[in-house]
């Protein structure tokens, strides 16, 4: 994962830096979208999401008042492909992928956006920045999974009578300030995206939207989420000690045949 795969199993790939909450956005949104449109990426779609706050807050009276549902907007830039694009909110850009090439290209990316960004709006923190990587692991054929993930992941999967609808394991580790998340999934099916995760404007690539039948999803998260003041070295640091954890997390998940079939 930190370099070219001839053959490389990442199928979505997601970075996204928060920072201070931009209330006035909107009447920047010409003046971003113009250089984001110059830097290769025309595309544009605007959508609304409702935040909703559940908790009942009581008044001087003790009367209980629902708090009304909260509109954010979300703006999203992509390429002529539909393979890439950032997603620009309130708090946060973020630069999604799916025709991943390597870290080096994929984080330029998103750092050249987060300058269009903070030429125009002056950023004053950042407080966190986060990868996350999702990779289709689908044997071929005559082989099995067992030769492409490690026993500790795998699951009863191949142990319980019926058929397998999935298994599921996750782990999470705290280094200092970054955290990390790795989990694998398995199913029986075509292949898709965690509920929590989905590309917005992008197309999958034919040969893994054609993907059905046993395969696993490793989806590696790493984070940092401390507040410091805004600086794109800052940012660029942060991005490549994650991405480190995030190949090391990898090539403990995956056996040594998994990455001699990818490479």
């Amino acid at each position: 994962m930190d370099g070219k795969m001839k053959n490389a199993p990442i199928y979505f790939a997601i970075a996204q830096v928060r920072y201070n909450a931009i209330l006035s956005l909107e009447t920047y949104l010409s003046e971003i979208q113009e250089k984001f449109r110059k830097a290769g990426f025309p595309g544009f779609k605007r959508s609304v999401s409702m935040a909703f706050n559940l908790a009942p807050i009581a008044d001087t009276e003790g009367t209980a008042e629902q708090i009304p549902p909260v509109q954010h907007g979300r703006y999203v830039f992509s390429n002529i492909e539909s393979t890439a694009g950032f997603i620009l909110e309130q708090n946060a850009l973020s630069f999604q992928s799916t025709n991943y090439d390597t870290f080096s290209t994929f984080s330029a990316a998103l750092l050249q956006g987060l300058d269009f960004l903070h030429k125009v709006v002056n950023l004053s923190f950042i407080e966190r920045v986060g990868i996350r990587y999702l990779d289709a692991v689908v044997p071929r054929d005559g082989e099995t999974l067992h030769q492409y993930l490690i026993p500790e992941v795998l699951g009863l999967h191949s142990k319980l009578e019926g058929k397998m609808v999935h298994s599921f394991s996750e782990s999470m580790s705290r280094n200092h300030l970054a955290f990390l998340i790795s989990r694998v999934i398995i199913q029986d099916g075509s292949l898709g995206f965690p509920p929590d995760l989905q590309p917005m404007g992008l197309h999958v690539p034919q040969q893994f939207a054609e993907i059905k039948g046993i395969h696993a999803v490793v989806d590696t998260d790493a984070f940092y989420d401390t507040r410091e003041v805004f600086s794109s070295d800052g940012v660029k640091n942060h991005l490549s000690t994650l991405h480190n954890d995030i190949v090391k997390a990898f090539n403990v998940v995956v056996t040594e045949h998994a990455l001699n079939v990818w490479k």
